[in-house]
Order: structure tokens, then sequence, then C-alpha cells
């Protein structure tokens, strides 16, 4: 049996600026990870502008030894120096990066530190990475890394054909969900809300950013609501085009029929709330909101891009329609509130497929069994 003085120490690295999919996923991966046998540190690089306290709290309250190192611009010297020397102080055994500041940070300090073993886990298919320069960039990160996480099998085949990483260095690891927390009373979340009994709620639970789609969902909304005058919208979520989104919402006349939240944190209860979940991206490397709105029980209407297929069998555990289509996502939305038979029988069909496909266990076995075909090579990926 391993001892507290046999622990090898794992550091993961990535930039946070909030509280979103990655983040939440390394809130339920990161303190079960802590064993006998692993310590779990998380180098978090932070922009002044956006505080991480109360994730920092978050990660303390499970477990999680955090760290913080300053991050001021896309490319700071300073700060790619301060985690050179956090790396050669604390000495890991394996160095775990997240993200694109993770990997451009994270990867070669971890090399210029001595540190054998470099995982890398790919989150997401954002077009950025696809431009020329960046496309270098992520080469030559990746031709230093051990080994790298997809999260799904469509990031998986990206990361081969646009990164040129080989297929045998790529794992896929789906996110897990943790089960729902207890929610509030759905009656009083909606009478907080200002949303009356026998309304029908769709929300989606997003950054306020293009990827997301919101700007298709509120055109759909607006046709949809011509069918159905008892529909309402719940848009949760802070981003830059709060301001934007607002606008198009007032000049279609529907501020009675669409409530902005702003961010927040009690996900459960505001899931607890909507009568069915829509996801409307332009591409999505997991998309781990459509897993807890699964894993409660609601019906989830998405786009048929990137990772999303994996996660819903079409007209199964949800429905698919195509990206950037308010008709058809109109349409959707108005077969779906039209059957609260329909809803129900496929909220409880996603809550199964969320159950026996996603759960945390997998997830961390699966890492942990990966640390420990990495451990045990001396020298990490051959050269």
């Amino acid at each position: 049996m391993s001892t507290a003085a046999e622990k090898k120490k794992i550091v993961h690295i990535a930039k946070v600026t909030g509280i979103h999919g990655m983040e939440k996923h390394l809130l339920a991966l990161l303190p079960r990870l802590n064993s006998p046998a692993h310590e779990i540190n998380f180098l978090i690089l932070t922009d002044p502008r956006h505080p991480v306290a109360d994730y920092r709290a978050l990660l303390a309250q499970r477990g999680v030894i955090t760290h913080t190192s300053t991050i001021r611009h896309d490319i700071d010297p300073a700060c790619f120096v301060r985690l050179v020397q956090y790396l050669r102080d604390v000495r890991p055994a394996l160095v775990h990066t997240h993200l694109m500041h993770g990997d451009m940070y994270g990867i070669p300090a971890a090399k210029l530190a001595g540190i054998p073993c470099i995982i890398s886990s790919k989150h997401n298919d954002d077009a950025f990475r696809q431009h020329g320069f960046l496309r270098l960039v992520n080469y030559a990160l990746n031709r230093n890394i051990t080994r790298a996480i997809t999260i799904s099998e469509w990031i998986r085949t990206f990361t081969h054909t646009v990164e040129r990483v080989p297929l045998d260095m790529l794992q896929t690891i789906y996110y897990g969900i943790e089960p729902p927390q207890p929610a509030t009373e759905r009656a009083i979340v909606r009478t907080k809300l200002g949303i009356g009994r026998d309304e029908i709620v769709l929300g989606i639970i997003a950054r306020l950013v293009a990827q997301k789609g919101h700007r298709y969902l509120i055109e759909a909304f607006t046709k949809a609501l011509q069918q159905n005058q008892n529909l309402r919208l719940l848009i949760v979520g802070s981003g830059e085009l709060e301001n934007d989104l607002k606008a198009r919402v007032q000049k279609s006349g529907l501020e009675k029929a669409v409530l902005f939240t702003g961010y927040r944190s009690d996900t459960a209860d505001l899931l607890n709330a909507i009568d069915i979940f829509i996801h409307p991206s332009l591409w999505e490397g997991f998309g781990l909101s459509v897993l807890e709105a699964m894993a409660m029980g609601k019906p989830v209407i998405a786009t048929r891009v990137s990772a999303l297929p994996e996660l819903i069998e079409d007209t199964v555990s949800g429905f698919l329609v195509e990206p950037k289509d308010p008709d058809a996502l109109a349409a959707m939305i108005t077969l779906l509130a039209g059957s609260l038979v329909l809803q129900k029988q496929i909220g409880e069909q996603a809550r199964q497929r969320c159950r026996k496909q996603f759960s945390v266990e997998r997830m961390v076995e699966a890492t942990r069994d990966l640390y420990g075909d990495v451990l045990a090579s001396s020298s990490g990926r051959p050269s």
C-alpha cells in the first residue's frame, strides 16, 4: 500500500476567468483524484479583471491545493518565469494542462523544469485552433506531451486532423456529471423569477458569446411564440453579447416573454424551474450544461454539431436540429412544448442515458488509469 511519503504530486494548470464547463469539470474531477497515491495541486493562471476567489474556495472545500499566478496578457513572460520556478520548487511527477493558455505556458514550463510526464486535455474545437499560426503553435506544443485526453470522439478526431497528434497518443475520456444537487422547490423558484404556474419555460444556460447561438434561439422563440403564447424564455449567463442580445429581444417586442438572469450559480434551481432545455451552439467540444439538464430529467433540444450527437440520441434522449436554423428550432420547440407526455418521456430517457454513460466514477477511473500508465514510464513519451 502506498504511504504518504510515496505520494506522487500531480499539478494541473489552466487559466480560469469564471466557472464554466472546464472549471465545473475540474471541480468534479480533481477532488476525486486525490488518493494515497496522488496529491493533486492546481496552478490557476488568473486575470486581475476576473477574480477567482469563489472558485478557489470551492476547490479548497473539496480538499484541492491551489496556487495562483497572475497572467496579464496572452503573452506574459513574467508569468512564464514564475511558472517554471514553481514547477522546479514543487517537482511534480506529472503536469496536466488544460485549454490554450494552460498548454502555452504549462507544456514548455514543464519541459524546462525537467518534468518527465506531461498530459494535455483537449476541451474544445475552437475555430481559432484552425488558423495557420496557431496550428503550428499547437503542433509544436503537442510534440512535447506524453499523452492527450480528448473529452469527446469529435475532439479526438479534430485534434488528430488539425493539430496532428497521433491517434495512439489520444484517449477519449468523457466528462462525468455529478448527481444533481438538491434543488429549491420548483414553484418557489418560478415565483421568484416571475414565471406563472402554467407557463412553459424554455431555458439556456451558457456564456453570452457567439459560439452558443443565442441569436438563433431568439429568432426561433419569436416564431414559436406565435404558435404558443404560453412560452417563456430564460437566458442564464453573462458575456460580451449581453447588450446585443437584449437589444434583439427589445426590437422583437419580447421583453415580457424573455428573462435575462445574468450569471447564476444555482444551476440546479434554475433547471428545476424550466421545462425544456435549449442548446443551439455553433460548435461544442462537449456540452456539460446539456448533461446537467439531462441528469435532471429535462428534455433537450440541441444542434447537430461537434460532440453533441455523442451526448444525445436524436428522438430518443433529446432532439437535434441543424445549427443556424431558427425555423427548424422553432418547429421542434413547438412540437415538444405541445406535449407534456413527450417532455416526460424524453426527459426520463435523458436521465437514464446520463447515469449509464456519463458518470463521474467512469471519468475518474479512466483518468487514474491513464496516470498510472504514464507514470509507469520513467521517461514519459519516448523521443
